[in-house]
C-alpha cells in the first residue's frame, strides 16, 4: 500500500491576539501617549489665569473711603492710576505668596512700589498703605470694621496730607479677599483742604467721627469710656490725660489692637478696700477749703501721617512670572487636571510597552 506524503510544512497557531489585533492597540497606545504629553506641556507652559475677587472691586474701596471722608466734612481724594498699578500689584503678591504687611516683593516699600510705575514722574513722593485680608470682605467692611477702629488706617483714610489714592483687590488661594490702598502726594503739591461743601464720588453714607467725651468716675472710682465711632487708643489716652501704656495695660490691649463702637474701655481701676482693715477716726477734723477747678476742653488728636518718604527711587523687581506658573500648577483644580492627565500618559506608556513587547 502507497502512502501520499505531504511534504508542506504544518503551521501551529499562534497563542494570544492576532498581529493586526496587536498592530491597532500598538497605534492607540501610542496616540493616547502623545496627547497626554500635549496635555502636559499645555499645562506646565500656559500662562495663569488671572483671578478676579468676588467680594468687591478697587474702584468701590475708594469710593467707601471718600463717602468717609465727605461725611466728616473732608475732600474726597482724587484716583491716581499710577497708584492703583502699585495698590493692585501688592495685593497680587500678597494673594500669591500668603505673606500679608506693608514689606513687599524684594523688601520694597510702599513708596517703593509705588515708584517703581512710574508714580510721581521721578520726584521725590510720600506714600502710605492699608492693606486687609478676609473671608468674603467687602468694601464697606474692610473700611469700617477692619480700618476705621485703627488708628494708622483711620489716619490715612482721613489723611489732609495726601490727595491721591489708589486701590487694588485680590483673592488668594483660600478665598479670602485682599485689599490694599495706597495714598501719597508728590512733593510740593497742594495737599485737599477740608472744606464744609465736599463733592465727588461717595459709597454708603458713613457715620460721623464722635468727638471724645471724657466720662464721670463711679460710685466706685473707676472711669469707664465707652468707644464711639472713629474714636482711637491714641486719642482716648490724650483725652483722658494717662499714657498709651498705662491703657493697654488696663485693658490687655496691644498698641495696634482694634477697637469697635461700644466697646468698653478701663480708664480708673476701682478703688478696693482691704477686708478686715479698720478705719481710724481722725483726731481733730479740720476744714479744708473747697477748691473751685475750672473744667478744660477736651483736646482732639492730632493725626500724624506715618509715611514712607523716598528721595530717589530704584525700580524693583518685575514680579516673577515661574513663582506665579508653579503657584497656578499647583494650587485649586489645576492640580487635579495635572494628576489627570500624569495618569494617562502612565496609562499610554504602559500601553505602548505592551503591545510593542507582544509584537516582537
Amino acid at each position: 500500500m502507497v502512502t501520499r506524503q505531504d511534504s508542506s510544512p504544518i503551521r501551529l497557531a499562534s497563542p494570544g491576539r492576532s498581529p493586526a489585533r496587536a498592530q491597532q492597540g500598538h497605534f492607540f497606545g501610542r496616540i493616547l501617549a502623545i496627547l497626554a504629553l500635549i496635555g502636559l506641556v499645555a499645562l506646565l507652559l500656559g500662562a495663569p489665569r488671572a483671578v478676579e475677587a468676588q467680594a468687591g472691586t478697587p474702584f468701590e474701596v475708594l469710593a467707601e473711603i471718600n463717602g468717609l471722608r465727605v461725611a466728616n466734612g473732608m475732600t474726597p481724594l482724587s484716583e491716581n492710576q499710577y497708584l492703583n498699578i502699585a495698590a493692585q500689584n501688592h495685593a497680587n503678591w500678597i494673594a500669591a505668596t500668603g505673606q500679608g504687611g506693608h514689606t513687599g516683593e524684594g523688601g520694597s516699600s510702599p513708596a517703593d512700589r509705588a515708584l517703581a510705575v512710574g508714580y510721581g514722574g521721578g520726584a521725590s513722593v510720600r506714600v502710605t498703605e492699608n492693606w486687609a485680608r478676609g473671608p468674603g470682605l467687602t468694601p464697606y467692611g474692610v473700611v469700617y470694621t477692619m480700618w476705621a477702629p485703627s488708628s494708622a488706617h483711620i489716619n490715612n483714610m482721613l489723611t489732609t496730607w495726601h490727595n491721591e489714592f489708589g486701590a487694588g483687590v485680590a483673592l488668594d488661594g483660600q478665598g479670602m479677599t485682599v485689599y490694599v490702598v495706597k495714598f501719597g502726594h508728590v512733593v510740593g503739591s497742594v495737599p485737599p483742604q477740608p472744606t464744609s461743601v465736599p463733592g465727588g464720588p461717595s459709597g454708603t453714607p458713613a457715620p460721623l467721627i464722635q468727638p471724645i467725651v471724657t466720662a464721670q468716675p463711679n460710685p466706685d472710682g473707676s472711669v469707664i469710656h465707652v468707644v464711639q465711632f472713629g474714636q482711637t487708643l491714641w486719642g482716648i489716652a490724650e483725652a483722658y490725660e494717662i499714657s498709651m501704656v498705662r491703657l493697654l495695660e488696663l485693658n490687655f490691649l496691644q498698641e495696634d489692637s482694634p477697637i469697635y463702637p461700644n466697646q468698653e474701655l478701663l480708664i480708673v481701676a476701682p478703688n478696693l478696700a482691704v477686708d478686715g482693715a479698720e478705719e481710724e477716726e481722725p483726731e481733730t477734723p479740720t476744714p479744708t477749703p473747697t477748691e473751685t477747678r475750672t473744667p478744660t476742653p477736651t483736646r482732639m488728636p492730632t493725626r500724624t501721617p506715618v509715611a514712607d518718604f523716598v528721595e530717589a527711587a530704584t525700580p524693583t523687581e518685575a514680579s516673577n512670572p515661574g513663582r506665579n506658573v508653579l503657584v497656578n500648577i499647583f494650587s485649586g483644580d489645576t492640580l487635579w487636571v495635572g494628576i489627570g492627565l500624569v495618569a494617562v500618559s502612565l496609562l499610554g506608556i504602559v500601553l505602548l510597552f505592551v503591545t510593542s513587547s507582544r509584537l516582537k
